[in-house]
């Protein structure tokens, strides 16, 4: 069982094995279909000859009435002009006794009987197939029930030999044999020259992709452009493979980012341990290094927090559940939490066209959507500034805008500001300090209610974030931000 099973178990053997065995049978019914047209059609032609000799001879019968040694003289004469002796009459009374014969040693009159109730029926005609047990040949009879013009109710019957037909027939056998032999080596042969070439893109596909591996996922399946569906599976890898060479890009960067964004809080940490245990501390010293290690911790919590919930949407979990949210009083509880902060900067952050909405979605997520958008403002909004965050509701949709006159993104840089760990020039982010991740976070919220966020930006004049959101949680939007940018 071992070795057919190695032998076939190629795609390219079965093709072959199934393309042989379709084109034999198809073969083999178009031979037993021609056999049995060419039968049928012998069978017909001896039929109409043998009927037209039968009557031929009720002509002979007739002309001699009440002389039966006339009409076989006359019968055996005529037929023996004939080469081959495939020809017979013979003519039997009403209770079967035979008449007159053109044999002398006629096989077929010590064989034949007449059907049950032959003579009772009406005048008509019987073709019948009779093989002799001591002779090889078979015979066609003709059979025709008449009344002769001597009142006599008789069997006429004539009888041809079929060793032509069986000849012709055999001839037509052999053919077949010989064709389905050919037609057999042939759609091997063809068929596995078929299966080769059909299934050589297939060979190329794996070839490539037996290549490609972490350090290669640049590159591609060639394409033949024929559209064909080979040629559409290449596609649908090569498409397949540049998603993953993209995710790999972003895991790598992830990861780097990831990792340069965890020193600094782990250096620090290192670096106030180390001085510490440097020389003696006194108390006050040793609980100010506690506190500065506690705000460092912090940090490295806020960061993994983040990192997990990116992490859990990035896996297609679920990070929003759904409840009866009252939209409006959330965004004014976030904005009151952020104005002391606000204030503090000499920033005018207030609420306007404050509107009830109530949807289904994550209270806790779209306050953290609120209050990250309210941080990035603030952190970018000079003294003197203001931020104005308003509400509205229209078609099932609740819309949140964030509006500030701040410092504004510059256009190079405004694609990238949903990208993990990214922060503007290295001035900008000393200054206003952030893990960068942020807008991503409010993205993955976003895009888990259902909703769209896209930004507004104009170096100098400020940043405008908008965020629509289904009030029924539903799938509405595309999951790519709008960015746009003026200026």
């Amino acid at each position: 069982m071992t070795k057919p099973r190695k032998l076939f178990r190629t795609i390219g053997a079965r093709l072959t094995l199934w393309g042989a065995g379709i084109t034999l049978a198809v073969c083999a019914l178009l031979c037993f279909m021609l056999y049995a047209g060419l039968y049928a059609s012998l069978r017909n032609e001896i039929d109409t000859f043998l009927e037209g000799e039968v009557r031929e001879f009720m002509v002979t019968v007739n002309a001699h009435p009440n002389d039966d040694a006339e009409i076989e003289r006359d019968v055996r004469a005529e037929l023996g002009s004939r080469l081959q002796r495939d020809l017979a009459f013979r003519l039997f009374d009403d209770r079967g006794q035979l008449l007159v014969t053109s044999e002398s040693d006629d096989p077929i009159t010590k064989q034949w009987k007449a059907p049950n109730n032959w003579y009772q029926n009406q005048p008509h005609t019987l073709f019948q197939t009779a093989r002799l047990a001591d002779e090889r040949v078979a015979y066609r009879t003709c059979s025709l029930l008449v009344t002769t013009n001597d009142g006599r109710i008789c069997t006429a019957q004539a009888s041809y030999t079929l060793d032509q037909m069986d000849e012709s027939l055999a001839d037509f056998r052999d053919v077949c044999a010989l064709g389905l032999v050919l037609a057999a080596i042939l759609s091997v042969g063809s068929g596995r020259w078929l299966a080769k070439r059909s299934l050589y893109p297939v060979k190329t596909v794996t070839e490539t992709a037996s290549r490609i591996g972490a350090s290669s996922l640049s590159e591609r399946i060639p394409l033949k452009g024929t559209d064909d569906e080979l040629d559409r599976l290449a596609g649908t890898l090569n498409t397949m493979l540049e998603r993953i060479e993209q995710h790999v890009i972003r895991v790598q960067q992830f990861t780097a980012d990831a990792s340069h964004e965890l020193r600094s809080p782990l250096a620090a940490l290192r670096g106030s341990a180390e001085v510490a245990l440097t020389n003696p501390r006194s108390v006050e010293e040793l609980r100010q290094v506690l506190e500065e290690s506690i705000e460092h911790y912090d940090r490295l919590a806020h960061i993994a927090d983040d990192l997990l919930l990116l992490a859990r949407a990035d896996d297609g979990h679920e990070i929003a559940h759904r409840e009866l949210v009252q939209l409006d009083v959330a965004v004014a509880k976030v904005v009151d939490l952020y104005a002391p902060l606000a204030q503090e900067r000499g920033i005018n952050l207030f609420l306007k066209d404050r509107v009830e909405i109530s949807l289904h979605g994550d209270g806790a997520r779209l306050r953290q959507l609120i209050g990250n958008l309210l941080d990035n403002a603030v952190k970018f909004s000079e003294a003197e500034s203001q931020i104005q965050v308003s509400l509205a509701m229209t078609d099932g949709v609740a819309r949140i805008t964030v509006a500030d006159t701040g410092v504004g993104i510059e256009a190079e840089n405004l694609p990238c500001v949903f990208d993990r760990f990214y922060r503007e020039d290295q001035a900008r982010s000393t200054k206003r300090s952030g893990a960068g991740l942020g807008l991503p976070i409010c993205h993955a919220i976003v895009d888990a209610h259902g909703g769209n966020i896209s930004i507004n930006s104009t170096p100098g004049d400020g940043t405008i974030v908008t965020v629509e959101l289904p009030l029924n949680g539903s799938k509405r939007y595309k999951s790519e931000p709008d960015i746009r940018t003026t200026g």
